[in-house]
């Protein structure tokens, strides 16, 4: 089941990229950002990957206890 979703987020994001490249953009840009190609892509991509990071730092950190936390006598 897994593997499924793993084909579908592949294809999803090889989908994303054709209509990226392939589709007509207003030519007039307003951010420098908007003239990047794919650059919402990897920006939410980016994102991702460190808000994945902060969460799994945040867990060993701050969240992590010994077994025996509560059994302190």
């Amino acid at each position: 089941m897994k593997k499924i979703h793993w084909i579908g987020l592949a294809l999803l994001t090889l989908l994303s990229l054709i209509v990226e490249f392939t589709s007509h953009h207003d030519s007039g840009h307003h951010n420098w950002w908007n003239g990047i190609p794919a650059f919402w892509i990897l920006f939410g991509f980016i994102g991702c990957v460190i808000l994945i990071a902060v969460a799994k730092t945040l867990g060993k950190l701050l969240l992590n206890r010994k077994e025996d936390y509560y059994d302190v006598d």
